[in-house]
């Protein structure tokens, strides 16, 4: 038997029917709370997002248009500019570039500059200290000022098209905006830098075969060097059937490598050691007639050897010029308002580097 209070109660207390204990009710409310702010930050990010995202469809004004210019996009957002002069088509295309390529084309220009850490931080200074040693920003500003005046045209009309994007967009692209950062306008000299950061990620900064031509030079026989630098007559040909010269094989007059100091041949030499294995980097295309196909048609193939990148390097787009019956269709890089590798309907090519001096 349970003993009753001289109340009349139970010895202990009992809730009200339906009512949660006030810590439970406490953390209920605080969950939600918490769930709001997930929501609302969540709902932030997407709006944002949304924002930065580039308008496709409408009309906008463009400064410095003689015509009016289409932007038309495919399923897969490739872009048809179709405008009546090649200046239009520039414009226009810088416009499209901006659009969807805005930070790809600043981390270009900033690499081929030096100007990485201004936007990234000082982890990238070490970096720019070794691009500005070649000064490409004072060789770009040079190489513009030697344009004639259809090619700085165009680069300058590119150049607005670029900017105009950047200001019609509702809000500054999320990479900025996770940097706390602005862009910056794009000047002319900068399609020129980003022609550069494709050198660099051609051809390297450290000139490697230039300092191993130099060593061989300081340490072999002049007759030894040559047979070892020379072209060979037969891989290097061109196409109009000439010929390099046969580079001549040294006679044991000339070599005596018993008489070269045994040093150089050291594994711990870093003039003659071997470098480390690597794989072999280049690019290469090829060509098929028409009378070789089922077509018909002439075939050109061409593997650029790049690595992939997100977004990839290369932006497919086609340019139709109305008053030059132009229709260009292939690949650009952002930042430069030319096809590198692509057809005009009558004449297709690629592009291959050769590591050339």
């Amino acid at each position: 038997m349970m003993p009753i209070s001289k109340k009349g109660t139970l010895p202990f207390s009992v809730r009200e029917k339906g009512k949660r204990p006030l810590f439970l009710r406490v953390l209920r409310i605080g969950l939600i709370t918490v769930a709001g702010f997930i929501l609302l930050a969540a709902a932030g990010a997407w709006l944002a997002l949304r924002a930065s995202l580039p308008r496709i469809d409408g009309e906008v004004s463009l400064a410095g248009l003689d015509a009016p210019v289409a932007i038309e996009r495919d399923a897969t957002g490739v872009p048809v500019i179709r405008g009546a002069t090649r200046e239009d088509v520039a414009r226009a295309t810088g416009y499209a570039h901006a659009q969807d390529r805005w930070f790809q084309m600043d981390l270009l220009r900033r690499t081929a500059a030096g100007e990485l850490a201004e936007l990234l931080g000082p982890a990238l200074l070490d970096t720019d200290r070794r691009i500005r040693l070649h000064q490409f920003r004072k060789r770009a500003v040079l190489s513009l000022a030697a344009l004639d005046p259809v090619g700085r045209g165009l680069l300058d009309a590119y150049s607005a098209g670029v900017n105009a994007a950047i200001a019609d967009s509702q809000l500054r692209p999320f990479e900025y905006l996770l940097l706390q950062a602005k862009p910056l306008p794009w000047r002319a000299e900068d399609t020129l830098l980003v022609v550069y950061a494709m050198w660099i990620d051609l051809q390297g900064t450290e000139a490697r075969s230039e300092q191993q031509n130099g060593l061989l030079a300081a340490t072999l026989p002049e007759s030894l060097y040559r047979l070892l630098i020379e072209g060979d007559p037969e891989w290097e040909a061109p196409l109009d059937s000439s010929r390099l010269p046969q580079p001549r094989l040294p006679d044991a007059t000339e070599v005596d490598l018993r008489k070269l100091d045994p040093a150089l041949f050291s594994q711990k030499t870093a003039m003659i050691a071997a470098p480390e294995p690597q794989g072999m980097v280049g690019s290469n295309n090829s060509a098929v007639a028409g009378s070789h196909t089922a077509s018909g048609r002439a075939l050109v193939a061409n593997d650029m050897h790049l690595g992939l990148r997100v977004p990839n390097i290369w932006y497919r787009a086609r340019l139709v010029v109305e008053s030059g019956q132009v229709d260009i269709s292939g690949v650009m890089l952002p930042g430069v308002p030319a096809i590198v590798a692509g057809s005009n309907g009558h004449v297709a090519w690629g592009f291959t580097n050769s590591y050339g001096d």
